[in-house]
């Protein structure tokens, strides 16, 4: 790549641009590119510094066309022997050339760009970046550079290549960057020089430089690490800033401490069971909350069938022993219904009611809960949406519950609590994700986690069966429904094609009903059916009534069936491993021995053999979680887009956990000192 030096002028003559200026004032970049590099955060000669490439062209990846090999994507350099425009039709037109380099020839491709035959010039000389494909090997609208006679390439070196921008070339924008590295001494490195020495990080400028125009690949490393740091310092700062200012003077409700919080020794000294090590060290880190004096934010993740429940239920009785109210949200009536009789249960040994509040629950049987809700005379409510209604007021709400947290909106999840004055907050999610992770999209919230299963629980058998095979788990199946349990056959459910999803469980339903398993009482479930008739499907099956459920993925994840003891899992390839996880999850929350069978048939891709393979080794589902990241990537795996536009994604937090606490332990000081001067100030 050239030296930054020898292309830094600008459009606006020899004064080097700022970072401040419009992306504009630098060469090659018109109203109409600056309006697009705007759209993505980039419309400042500063702002463009930190569009970060996201990948890099090593020279070790040149070859001769010899060489080549399909699927591997490669520098070539050669002579353009001949150019052609190719029109067929209705059809998109081609353009074919055909470049030789003295080891081979190979033909490249170019769709919807006909101008291209008239300004690329047989003899010229091309550097082409693509991934040959096909017999004899082609390159499918291959990135290309004209090389001038006299003029050194720049995949000489190592060349950065950026998230691609329509209508703004790399050579372009590669220029450009270079031209905003010009950038006079006033740039402001957002990271303290005493933070910067205690872990060894770049200075702002080598970092961009480094990171832009490496010298070599040892280079790139060190500017990545610096970026993630200061990305995760500035974003945890922010989360600290927030909170403190959302806390700051806050009406609070406070637990009683010690003895006299004698509700919650009650509860826990009536529960039927034996809580987890987890459990144990989860309700007091939430004790320690309630009785600290300012508000509780805290999020609670726990592992499939590790019992969050039951530790929200002791959140609420020590927050409304005071005189409080406790109100749980949870995303479906389903789940509401099943947490409602739930804590009716374990509450009962306290005195406390529960009630419940659903959009279909008869107006006649909702007013009477509101009205006590209001006059303070109900204690708990469990309910859906219907809680966030206007009309839904709490005489004195201590406590608010979001169940499924990720399945609300920001602005949902704010409103519960809103409607009390001071009033903490546990969010819920049975959704595992690595600690650092949580951290850094959670991270103005503190953080429990449960990874243990209840005493007695048995890991559940995971097994794969391909095509033919799928007669030994359908055989396990039937067993084990004679033997008196419960089981499920799974299918999946994909939103284009959930006519034919839902064929495929109906077809299989009345098959199995009417013949295989034509002894047991067989129901088909799925979301299209009416909510009454879920419901009542689901307490069919919880009474006995119903020894196997056909069914989609709509069933709900945190239904709790603790006598179904087989899951199979039709065409298990098409699902996501964390989903599979949860999926799994619906057996073995019992002392009984449960079996999951994944069942695929035809071809299955490489990447599905991995995230199964995963699943037979694995019960851990903060490990699953884990490899599953590996396999398919943060985004797609979490909904989350990577932070801004600089191109360090969440991966890059899990593959150095010490680095993120640094930042982490960094930005809480930081932000300390600055509500400390504030304090001082006013004072």
């Amino acid at each position: 790549m050239k030296s930054i030096s020898s292309s830094a002028k600008t459009s606006t003559g020899d004064n080097p641009p700022r970072p401040g200026d419009p992306v504009d004032t630098l060469r090659g970049i018109g109203p109409a590119r600056a309006a697009d590099l705007g759209r993505i955060g980039a419309g400042t000669v500063g702002g463009l510094l930190r569009l970060f490439p996201k990948e890099y062209i090593l020279p070790s990846r040149k070859k001769s066309i010899a060489d080549a090999v399909e699927g591997e994507s490669t520098v070539f350099e050669g002579e353009l022997k001949g150019v052609r425009l190719v029109r067929r039709g209705w059809r998109p037109s081609v353009v074919e050339g055909t470049i030789a380099d003295g080891t081979g020839e190979i033909r490249a491709l170019w769709f919807r760009v006909p101008y291209l035959a008239k300004t690329l010039k047989p003899g010229a000389s091309l550097m082409l970046r693509g991934t040959p494909t096909g017999s004899p090997l082609r390159l499918l609208h291959p990135g290309f550079e004209v090389i001038r006679p006299g003029e050194e390439s720049e995949f000489s070196g190592i060349v950065p290549r950026y998230t691609g921008i329509p209508g703004l070339p790399q050579k372009v924008l590669r220029r450009a960057i270079r031209s905003a590295l010009a950038a006079s001494g006033d740039l402001v490195d957002p990271i303290p020089p005493d933070v910067r020495r205690r872990h060894g990080l770049l200075p702002l400028r080598k970092a961009l430089e480094a990171i832009h125009a490496p010298s070599n690949e040892e280079a790139i490393a060190p500017a990545r690490r610096r970026f993630l740091f200061e990305e995760l310092f500035l974003q945890q700062v922010i989360f600290a800033k927030r909170r403190g200012e959302r806390l700051s003077g806050a009406t609070v409700h406070v637990s009683r401490k010690g003895s006299a919080g004698r509700a919650l020794d009650r509860f826990l000294g009536s529960l039927p069971f034996r809580l987890t090590g987890d459990q144990r060290r989860v309700i007091g880190e939430i004790r320690a909350d309630l009785e600290s004096g300012r508000v509780m934010e805290r999020l609670l993740l726990g592992d499939v069938g590790s019992g969050k429940t039951v530790v929200a239920a002791a959140a609420a009785v020590h927050a409304v022993e005071p005189g409080g109210q406790a109100a749980i949200l949870v995303p479906t009536e389903v789940l509401a219904r099943q947490h409602a009789a739930s804590l009716r249960k374990l509450l009962a040994p306290v005195g406390m009611n529960v009630g419940l509040l659903v959009s279909d629950l008869p107006a006649a049987a909702g007013r009477p809960i509101r009205s006590a809700l209001e006059r303070g005379e109900l204690t708990v409510v469990v309910g859906t949406h219907a809680l966030l209604q206007e009309s839904v007021r709490f005489r004195n709400l201590a406590l608010a519950v979001v169940d499924e947290q990720h399945r609300f909106g920001v602005r949902q999840r704010e409103l519960l609590p809103g409607k009390g004055v001071g009033a903490h907050r546990l969010h819920l999610s049975a959704t595992p994700i690595p600690r650092s992770l949580a951290l850094t999209l959670y991270g103005d919230l503190d953080l429990s986690v449960l990874k243990e299963s209840p005493p007695g629980r048995l890991p559940v058998t995971t097994q794969r069966f391909h095509g033919a095979e799928r007669k030994k788990a359908y055989a396990h199946l039937k067993e084990r429904l004679a033997g008196g349990e419960q089981g499920f056959i799974l299918f999946p459910l994909v939103e284009e094609s959930e006519k034919i999803d839902l064929k495929a469980a109906a077809r299989a339903y009345r098959k199995l009903a009417a013949g295989y398993l034509g002894d047991f009482r067989v129901r088909l479930l799925h979301g299209r059916l009416p909510s009454a008739e879920r419901i009542e499907t689901l307490d069919a099956f919880r009474a006995g009534d119903v020894d196997l459920l056909v069914c989609t993925t709509v069933v709900e994840v945190g239904v709790d069936l603790p006598k179904a003891t087989v899951m199979i899992v039709e065409e298990a390839d098409r699902f996501g491993l964390s989903q599979l996880h949860q999926i799994r999850g619906r057996v073995g929350r019992s002392d009984l021995p449960s079996h999951c069978f994944l069942i695929t048939r035809g071809t299955v891709t490489p990447q599905a053999q991995k995230r199964l393979a995963v699943l037979e080794l694995l019960d851990d589902g903060f490990r699953i979680a884990e490899e599953d990241l590996a396999i398919r990537g943060p985004g797609e795996l979490f909904g989350v887009r990577q932070h801004g536009h600089a191109g360090i994604d969440v991966a890059a937090v899990l593959r150095d956990p010490e680095l993120f606490e640094a930042a982490r332990h960094e930005a809480l000081v930081v932000a300390q000192k600055s509500a400390e001067t504030v304090t001082s100030r006013s004072g």
